[in-house]
């Protein structure tokens, strides 16, 4: 199967879709593709929540400037995205 896509860099609706087309066709025709995809995306209402999931997890912590602290913050991070792959199957 051959399909051409116009991407009109002046047509932000038009962009917007042929990407949406590209990984749809990405995900029918490269299954491997699949398994390699590294990006997560979150819902407003979902973020809200994991946002205050973090700020939960930091109130609970014996330091509290450890709350603010990249290691926490990336600790975080990787069971979020661990959790979301793995929602996904994406290993």
């Amino acid at each position: 199967m051959k399909t051409v896509l116009v991407f009109d860099t002046e047509d932000d609706k038009g962009m917007r879709a042929t990407i949406k087309i590209v990984e749809h066709l990405a995900e029918q025709y490269l299954p491997s593709r699949r398994s390699a995809r590294h990006d997560v995306s979150f819902g407003k209402i979902e973020f809200i929540k994991t946002l205050r999931t973090f700020m939960k997890d930091a109130e609970e912590l014996e330091d509290p400037s450890d709350g603010t602290s990249l290691r926490f913050a990336k600790g975080f991070a990787d069971k979020v995205w661990k959790r979301k792959n793995k929602d996904l199957g994406i290993s």
